[in-house]
């Protein structure tokens, strides 16, 4: 992998722990950020050092893509009500 691949990552996993942290006291946590609720109560009490070292460690995105290919190509394909549909399978999969 090239330096700049490298760098890209480690940027996208620190905004994306940054988030899961700001998301921490949202009681919807895990269904937004898409981990376990134990990761996220680790990730809430890490100073910003030590997100950003695991960020700087982590050789791969830390996140996956939520939606399998079906609810993606809806979306995509959807020119209107894109944050209703999201707000229903969201809803849908909290439910399941």
């Amino acid at each position: 992998m090239d330096e700049t691949t490298r760098k890209d990552i480690a940027g996208l996993n620190r905004r994306y722990l940054y988030l899961v942290r700001q998301l921490a006291s949202d009681e919807q946590s895990s269904l937004l950020a898409g981990m376990p609720g134990e990761a996220i109560e680790l990730i809430k009490h890490m100073t910003l050092d030590e997100l950003e070292a695991l960020a700087e460690d982590m050789v791969a995105p830390c996140f996956t893509f939520k939606f399998n290919e079906a609810t993606f190509r809806t979306l995509v394909e959807r020119k209107i009500s894109r944050r209703e549909y999201m707000t229903n399978i969201l809803a849908a999969q909290s439910q399941s």
